[in-house]
């Protein structure tokens, strides 16, 4: 079954008027001078929590505090718990060359060996939050310039305001092909760059794959799919999926149907560029899944690994049984540790590095 964006309506007169008033008291925040701005965003901690308000709500407060800011104290207490971090190279990019590009970029300490790989990475956030500061953002790609993989964190236009598919993804794009003629920027061949990102953004770059792949265009080394949205009505779970979701706390189907929606706008939710996951995946590169057992898009991302397998992609999945969504938005914990090191191998060595 699929859904256009009309069987999920999004009921703005229902959304309680106190999410408004939070979005203003946001959009208060982010006037602050930055000391108090900073403060402020870091004790309000970072991303969406489990318990999550209907998904109409969350959107009413983004848009009314004009886009939800990433703090960044969180970044100074990571540099003082790992100062090898702060030798890496970061700088912002900014070219409408040849489409919208706004990006950073992350290069390996000066004078490291030649890198044999570098990530095109995309933050997730629902479609709807999310900056180049986000946990998701940042830390995986300081991780990874820090061990000597350059990468590019891609900046996107969220889906308020009147932003739906395919502004993201042509941003995403744009990105994309930025890297690919920069690519001795990056310190590699265009061969040796690989597209990557995690939930919401896993979305847009397995649409743009696919778009890469209709188009005739260079495709990456690799696509990695971290925990990612792959469609707007996930399959219903096996009977042993079903027992392992069940004492995980999980957004409705309904906040799924309506974040998707949101990102679809006026086109139909099961286009592929759009949803990947009901996509015929022939052609794609090589792609590395990370799935979290603890949640609700491995409803889909693991038939998808057994559609690609189909169609003769070769695909390695990594499953994390105890892990809720988004372990690269967890800097420092296990499982956040975990997915570092899998997609730095991944980069590295591949299939067979995966398999040892």
């Amino acid at each position: 079954m699929t859904a256009t964006p009309a069987e999920y309506p999004l009921p703005w007169g229902r959304g309680r008027a106190l999410f408004g008033v939070i979005g203003y008291a946001l959009r208060a925040i982010k006037a602050l001078p930055a000391p108090l701005r900073e403060r402020a965003l870091d004790a309000l901690g970072s991303g969406v929590s489990a318990n999550l308000p209907p998904f109409v709500d969350v959107l009413r407060l983004v848009e009314t505090a004009g886009g939800a800011p990433d703090g960044k104290r969180w970044q100074t207490r990571l540099l003082a718990d790992r100062p090898d971090l702060r030798a890496v190279r970061i700088r912002d990019v900014s070219d409408d060359t040849h489409g919208r590009v706004r990006a950073r970029l992350y290069l390996p300490v000066e004078g490291s060996r030649s890198p044999t790989a570098a990530l095109v990475w995309v933050h997730g956030g629902a479609f709807i939050i999310g900056s180049l500061d986000a946990r998701e953002a940042h830390w995986p790609a300081i991780e990874l310039a820090a061990s000597g993989i350059p990468v590019l964190s891609v900046d996107y236009r969220m889906c308020i305001k009147g932003v739906h598919y395919p502004e993201p993804q042509d941003d995403v794009l744009s990105a994309w092909r930025w890297a690919y003629g920069h690519a001795g920027t990056l310190g590699v061949e265009p061969s040796q760059l690989h597209l990557g990102g995690g939930s919401a953004g896993g979305c847009i770059v397995a649409g743009a794959a696919l778009r890469l792949r209709d188009a005739g265009q260079s495709m990456p080394a690799s696509l990695y799919l971290a925990y990612p949205v792959l469609e707007g009505i996930l399959p219903p779970p096996s009977a042993t999926m079903a027992l392992e979701l069940g004492a995980a706390k999980l957004p409705p189907d309904e906040w799924m149907g309506a974040m998707f929606a949101t990102w679809a706008g006026s086109a139909r939710c099961d286009l592929p560029y759009v949803a990947p996951g009901l996509a015929d995946p022939s052609g794609l590169p090589p792609t590395y899944v990370l799935t979290c057992g603890r949640d609700a898009l491995r409803r889909s991302s693991e038939p998808y690994v057994t559609r690609m397998e189909e169609a003769g992609v070769r695909v390695w999945q990594d499953i994390f049984p105890q892990s809720e969504h988004a372990p690269l938005d967890r800097p420092g914990t296990p499982d956040g540790e975990q997915a570092i090191t899998r997609l730095r191998t991944w980069l590295i060595s591949g299939i067979g590095g995966m398999a040892q």
